[in-house]
């Protein structure tokens, strides 16, 4: 049967770096990322403009997307036999959110909704002075920003750690690649 895997960590861990290895060398594997398409198209506008207007509102957006994303890995895990990895998540929505005051819930099963538990997931730990630099390689968004204000990157770590029973902690500073791959395979095998 195939595996659910979420990669998560805060901008600049390594998230979709290392998903996008993990499922390279499964072949067979699937890849999502979160929010996923039709949600991707519009996600800097909500990023940008909902949020300051409506944070219950933009939380529905990511909410809606993990809704939908969660009938994308039935239908996948259904049709084949293979391990799905996914970069973010549910988690991801709630920490977020949580971080920045909106009152949620890591519920995965309401009246209204199923957000399918992950088999696994693997948070990507990394040393500050590393994520600055890797942000500053890849290039820096409008989220990527956001975490520069040090309260607010405490609290996303405090909301994570709150959470920690949810997901084992891969540490990525000063790491080959091919050793976080090595780890984190040794976990799902």
């Amino acid at each position: 049967m195939g595996k659910f895997i979420v990669i998560t960590g805060l901008d600049g861990s390594g998230t979709s770096t290392v998903a996008e290895q993990l499922h390279s060398e499964d072949v067979g594997s699937s890849l999502f990322k979160s929010p996923p398409f039709p949600f991707s198209t519009n996600r800097n506008a909500i990023d940008e403009q909902v949020y300051k207007k409506s944070p219950a509102a933009h939380y529905l957006y990511y909410l809606a997307s993990n809704v939908y994303l969660t009938e994308l890995v039935n239908d996948a895990l259904a049709e084949n036999d293979e391990n799905i990895y996914c970069i973010r998540y549910f988690i991801d929505t709630v920490v977020s959110h949580r971080a920045k005051g909106v009152d949620v819930n890591y519920e995965h099963d309401t009246q209204l909704y199923s957000i399918r538990k992950p088999d696994y997931i693997f948070y990507l730990d990394v040393e500050e002075s590393e994520r600055q630099l890797r942000l500053n390689e890849r290039g820096r968004g409008f989220l990527d920003d956001q975490l520069n204000d040090v309260v607010l990157r405490q609290r996303f770590l405090e909301e994570f750690n709150a959470l920690e029973s949810e997901f084992h902690r891969i540490p990525t500073t000063n790491r080959e690649l091919c050793d976080i791959i090595q780890e984190i395979q040794n976990y799902i095998k």
